[in-house]
């Protein structure tokens, strides 16, 4: 995919004219975390025994550190220093899932979880202190500092079940904070796990999404993900129901889709092969992308893939095909749009602003309508 993080245009969510607070409090009698003292062994059983989930969930890659960031870690629990606190959410079947610490977790299992012959398993490498350690397996280490890890304290908290999905997922936010901080998309993916974070999912590994994207849209921290997540909440509830607050709108169709029927379920999975059918068909490589200084197309533009997508998604097949016959029509009208300097404002700038959400999706569906009237 080349360098895919230059393929998505960053976006300016808030502009300095619009100071809308973007937090929405919540009773503290919800939040309901709890300490958990633990030692190493029990790390090392539950990790052992599939009581922790590294992976499932979060798809994100737990092995972003290298060996000698394990080593380290490793280290640290061999000369005592306390390791920072662990979080876990947990779920309804007394499984934990890993919401602060995924990297430290997966060094302790790497050396002390997988088979001694697994290729995968750590051999200490680049210690700063214990060289005497260097090349070790955990089982090639005396017994007394093999005693000594597994008996080291740690830090843990536990949000218990039950928990609201929106507090749970403000929680995540503001506790994650180390070196590998989750991205929203990954948030939602743990929160919201089910029906929804299964359809996210499917829909952004389809064959649909990836072909009106170019192949450009990044998975390993699901980016594709909230790019469907964006489509589902303004195809969902409507731009009438945008309060101003992004991210908390994206929480909203999470929670709406977890509840809706299988069939509702299949329209919107219908109807998102529809808008990405289309978006190929009559823009091409063109699609979501605005027209630069060089007037050349640059990156995939979030807010004009929101309302390219849903007003196509809308539209009944029929309007769609006229719409692809009309294509010449529409391409002029669409280019002479990406050049007006109002829209691409309002697609650049403070995009999140109640204002600018609602003028883009307009002037896209008034684009469509305006086409579709000619004769």
């Amino acid at each position: 995919m080349g360098d895919e993080k230059n393929w998505v245009e960053e976006e300016q969510l808030y502009s300095r004219t619009y100071e809308k607070e973007i937090t929405e409090p919540f009773n503290p009698k919800d939040v309901d975390i709890v300490s958990q003292p633990m030692v190493v062994s029990n790390i090392v059983d539950q990790l052992k025994y599939g009581d922790i989930l590294l992976e499932p969930d979060f798809q994100r890659h737990p092995d972003l550190w290298n060996p000698t960031q394990q080593s380290r870690l490793i280290e640290s629990l061999i000369i005592r220093i306390p390791l920072p606190t662990f979080y876990f959410d947990s779920t309804e079947d007394d499984k934990l899932i890993v919401v602060d610490g995924l990297q430290r977790l997966y060094a302790i299992k790497r050396f002390m979880v997988l088979d001694i012959d697994d290729t995968d398993r750590l051999a200490l490498t680049n210690l700063e202190y214990l060289q005497e350690y260097e090349g070790k397996k955990f089982e090639e280490l005396p017994p007394v500092i093999q005693r000594r890890i597994k008996t080291q304290a740690l830090s843990t908290y536990v949000i218990r079940p039950g928990t609201p999905d929106k507090v749970r997922t403000s929680i995540f936010t503001r506790i994650n904070t180390g070196g590998l901080t989750l991205q929203p998309a990954e948030i939602k993916n743990s929160v919201y796990r089910g029906q929804a974070a299964n359809l996210l999912k499917e829909l952004a590994r389809s064959e649909e999404f990836v072909r009106a994207t170019r192949n450009k849209i990044d998975p390993k921290r699901m980016l594709d993900c909230e790019f469907v997540n964006r489509f589902m909440a303004f195809y969902l509830l409507g731009t009438e129901r945008y309060s101003g607050n992004l991210e908390d709108y994206l929480n909203d169709v999470m929670i709406q889709l977890q509840k809706e029927s299988k069939a509702t379920i299949k329209k919107c999975r219908s109807d998102f092969f529809k808008a990405m059918k289309y978006s190929v068909s009559i823009f091409g490589d063109k699609a979501f992308r605005k027209i630069n200084a060089n007037r050349r197309y640059g990156q995939i533009n979030k807010p004009l893939y929101d309302a390219v997508t849903v007003n196509l998604a809308k539209l009944k097949t029929p309007e769609c095909e006229k719409l692809l016959k009309k294509k010449e029509e529409l391409l002029d009208k669409y280019i002479e749009l990406l050049n007006d300097k109002k829209f691409v404002s309002i697609i650049t700038s403070g995009t999140a602003a109640i204002d600018n959400v609602k003028s883009r999706h307009n002037i896209i569906y008034n684009l469509f309508q305006e086409v579709l009237a000619d004769d």
